[in-house]
């Protein structure tokens, strides 16, 4: 399995942010103490995490399971069943080379994911309680940071292949 430009740029910028939260809360997990006096920032981190680990996981298997999965536009089916959705961007795909439609399938399928969950998330927002609205608003900056993530990673993509 070759790992394209973009997926490479785009996995290894998540894959960071991941860490860095993960780093972040194994330091609080081993000071409970310390802990207990940023519980707020401690929380907010595993909800950013979810938001991210997100997206990656729909990256990362989408990725792997490409060559089986050739027939849903290179994309694991829970990924493929939201980028059906976007017409738009399956129009992307339909124009795109066929030497790069794999990685056409990857940007634009996990961005579709993306924007799906992200929507589906600002749709509770308005029914929150306060500590809910701040697990949901943590949730959609995690989901945001890794799509600019993505289009980073396919910003640098397009000037490779130009």
């Amino acid at each position: 399995m070759n790992n394209s430009r973009f997926y490479q740029t785009a996995i290894e910028r998540i894959n960071a942010e991941t860490k860095r939260i993960d780093d972040f809360c194994d330091a609080l997990d081993k000071n409970p103490a310390e802990r207990k006096s940023n519980i707020t920032e401690y929380k907010c981190a595993k909800y950013r995490y979810a938001g991210v680990t997100n997206v990656w996981y729909a990256l990362f298997h989408s990725h792997r399971t490409a060559e089986r999965n050739e027939e849903n536009h290179y994309l694991a089916p829970e990924v493929n069943d939201v980028f059906i959705t976007f017409p738009e961007y399956v129009a992307l795909y339909d124009d795109a080379p066929d030497k790069e439609k794999r990685d056409y399938a990857l940007y634009y399928g996990v961005i579709a994911f993306t924007e799906s969950k992200i929507a589906e998330i600002t749709a509770k927002l308005p029914f929150a309680t306060d500590w809910e609205k701040i697990e949901l608003e943590e949730r959609i900056g995690g989901l945001q940071f890794a799509k600019e993530c993505l289009d980073e990673a396919w910003e640098k993509r397009k000037e490779a292949v130009e």
